[in-house]
């Protein structure tokens, strides 16, 4: 099977003066620096042979991937509900509340919110299709930071679990968090479900 190489990045830095989860909230646009961090990260794929963009369908997401976009001819953003943010009652609440419990948004939820392990299988669905459907092709998707986390974890096989996001380090990512615009490169060979991917993280700017 070709190798099919997904740049999964995270959406630039938001403007939020209330500093607050804004989660799936709608209104929560790039700032002046996420639109920076965007473009850094388009030039930094602007000479990758990339045949598709996808995006989250949150507003700062769709901005990013609009921008990463710019450099590639005849390419639109197509919005994935797969990879949109995580759904999480503590969305409103003050985010120095949840960087005290380490930003587990997810012990004790119910439907319709999620558990790690659910949006886990949501996002490999995504690869999946993505993979079917360009096979050997290189292609971005614009998503938010968990998204980001617990596919990396699974490509380390270990189980998503909300308690292990403050010790990424142990887990070979060599930041304690997915920065704003950060791009993580997974290459698959084999479904998704079936091997798991080489994966490499890097923030362009």
């Amino acid at each position: 099977m070709p190798i099919t190489t997904i740049y999964l990045m995270r959406h630039g830095h938001v403007r939020n003066p209330n500093n607050i989860l804004y989660g799936r909230l709608p209104g929560f646009h790039l700032s002046d620096l996420g639109v920076q961090q965007a473009q850094a990260a388009g030039e930094w794929l602007a000479d990758k042979p990339i045949t598709a963009i996808y995006s989250s369908p949150m507003e700062r997401a769709r901005q990013t991937a609009a921008i990463v976009a710019a450099a590639h001819e005849d390419i639109s953003p197509v919005v994935d509900e797969r990879i949109i943010e995580v759904s999480t009652p503590h969305e409103g609440r003050p985010t120095a509340e949840l960087e005290a419990v380490g930003w587990d948004l997810y012990t004790g939820n119910e439907p319709p919110h999620e558990s790690p392990s659910i949006v886990l299988e949501r996002v490999l669905d995504f690869f999946e299709h993505v993979v079917s459907a360009h096979a050997g092709e290189s292609l971005v998707a614009v998503a938010h930071g968990d998204i980001l986390v617990f596919p990396w974890l699974y490509a380390q096989g270990v189980e998503a679990d909300a308690l292990l996001k403050d010790r990424l380090i142990e887990y070979a990512l060599p930041v304690d968090y997915p920065a704003t615009a950060s791009i993580m490169t997974f290459e698959f060979d084999a479904p998704p479900r079936e091997s798991l991917p080489q994966v490499a993280y890097i923030c362009p700017y």
